[in-house]
């Protein structure tokens, strides 16, 4: 297998939250080149290992499927042919399945006739709406969902956290997270929850001693992002070819075609998010320097990049009533490094993508954009394991900030009742004008620290924390 061969072998941490005895039927979503195919074949390994017999696992690439019908014909001379051989627990692997339109009627069927009550199904899709509505049909259909200990059926796989990133990368980093007992959730939430407290935790106060490694990994990280694909080349060859960043372009521009979108409306939005980067802007103004005509189109085609994992956006947060301003200007991110150096050089012409981003971020101003775009995505996966529910809304549990005297916070996370605010400072030194934010945002109530997330420096101030993004960014 490839994944034994790559110079980054990750197994993601969400591999853990499947029940693999439990006859369910899961989805599996996250963004093109994540490794969701890996995934699945690294568990078929597995189910070999254990002793389950192979006419027991089936396992179909669903893209080149054109219709239902034909899907449906596959699984059914499958189910038919391996209910000769055993009456055991079958296992469906369906990869990309949301490719094919109205699958969900196949599987609806099935279940329906009793075909599926001793079976393991994992869907896949690269589409998050895609995937979400069809499921949705299947309610009341989906197994044994309350024996899952997290009742989730619906997973999303991302590319790699840092701390994913960092501990597969480096053995001695592993090692010492191990020890800190950093590789536990419940562990690096009571991190954060410290931070928000004013105290700087002993457990990141020992990874001072590996600032400059981490340092230097979460500089690969701006390059390569969490994209297996991406980092194996960087790790094994010390660049990442053209083909690779056009490989991972073409995939989002069929799915833009799929939707019905338009490649050159598509491109000038994109172009519009990365001018926009870490601004507030409106969906009136993203149209702006477009051949856009409504605020509608604007939103609907970052609602469709945000569906397929490649960006995120906030809302300013009114903080009287503890909800979003919707009508206000929002802040769009990119979900991940590589997916913005790909969509970068795609939509602004450029030559060497490698080449390319390399020179962007000597750009110390545009390194700090990019560092708030991973900060923003780490933030969302953190709120999600503080509360996981399939009902999870990150948009009602992260935002930004601007107080009456137009001083702005870069994120406010929702913890509870309480807010904590966060600003992100990569630079050498915090000035004090870079606190004002925060101070504006303490005097109104609903939340005791701050947290100032910096390139280098480390402090337990009166009004906020200071700390590194290289050790922050392992919390999530």
């Amino acid at each position: 297998m490839a994944w034994e061969k790559s110079s980054f072998r990750w197994w993601p941490r969400i591999v853990g939250t499947f029940q693999w005895d439990a006859r369910v039927i899961y989805s599996l979503r996250g963004p093109r080149q994540v490794g969701k195919t890996t995934l699945l074949r690294l568990k078929i390994r597995d189910l070999l290992k254990s002793g389950v017999d192979a006419r027991r696992i089936f396992y179909w690439a669903c893209d080149q499927v054109e219709r239902f019908e034909k899907l449906s014909a596959i699984i059914n001379g499958y189910l038919d042919w391996a209910r000769r051989f055993s009456n055991e627990m079958l296992y469906l692997f369906l990869d990309e399945v949301s490719a094919v339109k109205d699958w969900q009627r196949g599987i609806k069927s099935f279940y329906d006739m009793g075909k599926l009550m001793n079976c393991l199904i994992v869907l896949t899709g690269s589409h998050s709406l895609d995937l979400v509505k069809a499921t949705e049909s299947l309610a009341g259909r989906r197994g044994e969902v309350d024996k899952l200990v997290d009742n989730i059926p619906d997973k999303i796989l991302l590319g790699a956290k840092f701390s994913e990133y960092a501990e597969t990368r480096n053995e001695e980093i592993l090692k010492v997270l191990h020890e800190l007992r950093l590789l536990s959730t419940r562990n690096r939430l009571n991190a954060l929850l410290n931070l928000a407290n004013g105290e700087i935790p002993e457990c990141l106060s020992e990874l001072k001693l590996y600032q400059k490694d981490l340092n230097g990994l979460l500089d690969d990280y701006l390059i390569t992002g969490g994209i297996p694909r991406a980092i194996n080349s960087y790790v094994s060859r010390g660049i990442i070819p053209e083909i690779v960043y056009s490989d991972y372009v073409n995939l989002i521009l069929r799915d833009i075609a799929r939707w019905g979108g338009n490649e050159i409306f598509l491109r000038q939005i994109v172009q519009r998010i990365i001018q926009t980067l870490s601004s507030q802007v409106s969906w009136n103004a993203l149209k702006d320097e477009t051949e856009i005509s409504t605020h509608d189109t604007a939103l609907w085609y970052v609602d469709i990049l945000m569906n397929s994992f490649v960006v995120s956006y906030l809302h300013q947060l009114n903080k009287d009533k503890g909800v979003p301003y919707y009508r206000k200007a929002k802040k769009v991110y990119f979900s991940d490094p590589f997916i913005f150096h790909s969509l970068k050089w795609w939509a602004l012409g450029g030559k060497q993508p490698f080449s390319e981003a390399l020179e962007f971020l000597k750009d110390a101003e545009e390194k700090s954009k990019l560092i708030e775009s991973v900060v923003c995505n780490h933030l969302i996966r953190l709120l999600f394991n503080m509360e996981s529910s399939a009902q999870f809304d990150y948009t009602t549990r992260l935002f930004y900030w601007e107080s009456g005297k137009k001083r702005e916070v870069d994120f406010v996370a929702k913890l509870g009742d309480d807010f904590l605010p966060i600003e992100l400072k990569y630079r050498p030194k915090v000035q004090r004008s870079d606190v004002f934010g925060i101070i504006d945002f303490e005097k109104g109530g609903k939340s005791s620290k701050g947290v100032i997330i910096t390139k280098d420096m480390w402090a337990e101030r009166r009004t906020h924390i200071e700390i590194p993004a290289s050790v922050f960014l392992l919390l999530p």
